[in-house]
């Protein structure tokens, strides 16, 4: 082989090295490119994904924001107890779209059955496969719904996962049939929970999740224990203390409604007002803790002889209002004469040593619009009677006579 030969293939050798090396470096260049182009396509995906999360958190919070002032108001309002529930139902089922859900409380202890005091009972739920039957109890401490309720905390997914197994055979063991709530929280006020809310198949469960049902939560047990307290104000300035029945002001505040009611749809509305007769002997004789008692425990008989609807009241020291809606004279007189006779027949301590051998009464029936156009005419016409009944004898029920215009003259031994 020539030099010139030798010179030749060495200098193509060297071109084709640097010809490899070339390709090489081209296709590590591409190769990287290719790389390059890979991770920023995750990337944009992943920040599409994350923009889609950040998009449908915006529309949630937007949502419940919307909704919130409005749930606040309602609460605010005065609203009953009975409608929180499902206010704050309404409110969560908006937010969460969740596939089941429940608003229980807490019940209130009685004297006859202490135990109330630890159990919630379903007062509203979505209807559906997942829904929970109104009236539904969980005990506290027990099932997802009690266990959140003892524990006084929000719980999800991953509070429910960090329980410790000691504990999660009372989760397991108090489950309610067909529902497995993965969201909880409780409503706590002050030391007291008072309820609870659950969500399965919510929408979402992330901390802004759980964030929101607290806030939810939270304004429910301030509004339960609103309208409680509003209620309790309520009841004690229309209850009567002695009796447990309407006052003479709230008995009469009714009347007058039902009379304007009647008014309206063209129906009769009837009145019976009674007294106890010879009251002041049997004080006298028995002293006045027993007056006392025997005026609670007819005032227990005359509420059990009443329809729904029926209103009974204390109206003076021994003398009890019962306003009767939609009944005309004839059927108030055949209903004031059951609650006599129930009332004469009753074996009320110290009865037979009354002046007619038994507790009685003697009362008056007056109809609205043949006695009075209006409920203080009518409960004139219906006192006319009663006094005509005492006038009478005694242990008897007068309808009013609206010929009667004089005033009546006191009875030689008192009212009563």
């Amino acid at each position: 082989m020539s030099p010139s030969t030798i010179s030749a293939f060495i200098a193509v050798a060297g071109l084709l090295v640097l010809v490899g090396r070339l390709v090489l470096r081209q296709a590590l260049a591409l190769r990287a490119a290719r790389f390059d182009a890979a991770a920023a396509l995750e990337d944009v995906t992943r920040l599409r994904r994350e923009l889609s999360q950040v998009q449908q958190e915006r529309a949630f919070m937007l949502q419940f924001l919307r909704d919130f002032p409005h749930m606040t108001r309602e609460l605010h309002a005065g609203l009953r107890e009975r409608a929180i529930p499902q206010l704050l139902l309404k409110v969560a089922a908006r937010a969460f779209e969740p596939r089941g859900a429940v608003v229980m409380l807490g019940r209130r202890p009685v004297e006859s059955e202490p135990g109330r005091l630890g159990r919630f009972v379903a007062a509203a739920s979505l209807p559906g496969a997942a829904a929970v039957k109104i009236g539904t109890e969980v005990t506290l401490g027990e099932g997802a719904l009690g266990y959140a309720a003892q524990a006084q905390r929000v719980m999800g997914p991953t509070e429910f996962d960090s329980i410790p197994a000691s504990e999660s055979l009372r989760i397991r063991t108090g489950q309610l049939p067909g529902f497995e709530p993965e969201l909880v929280a409780p409503m706590v006020f002050g030391s007291d929970t008072l309820g609870v809310i659950g969500l399965t198949g919510a929408s979402r469960t992330g901390e802004a999740a759980k964030a929101v049902l607290r806030l939810i939560a939270d304004a429910g047990a301030k509004g339960l224990r609103d309208a409680v307290a509003f209620q309790d104000i309520k009841t004690t300035a229309e209850i009567d203390g002695l009796t447990g029945i309407l006052n003479k002001r709230r008995a009469e505040q009714l009347l007058g409604e039902m009379v304007l009611d009647a008014e309206k749809r063209r129906a009769p509305v009837s009145v019976f007002l009674f007294d106890l007769d010879n009251f002041k002997h049997y004080n006298d004789t028995n002293g006045h803790l027993a007056g006392d008692s025997l005026l609670r425990a007819l005032a227990g008989l005359v509420r059990d002889n009443l329809r729904r609807g029926d209103v009974v009241g204390r109206f003076g020291g021994e003398e009890f209002l019962v306003a009767l809606p939609d009944t005309d004279a004839r059927q108030a007189l055949v209903a004031a004469d059951k609650i006599r006779r129930a009332i004469s027949r009753h074996p009320f301590p110290h009865a037979a040593g009354q002046p007619l051998g038994s507790i009685s009464v003697s009362g008056g029936v007056a109809e609205y619009p043949t006695d009075g156009a209006d409920s203080a005419a009518l409960l004139r016409s219906a006192d006319r009677a009663l006094y005509a009944a005492k006038h009478a004898g005694r242990n008897r029920v007068f309808p009013a006579d609206t010929s009667l215009d004089a005033q009546p003259q006191p009875l030689p031994a008192g009212r009563s």
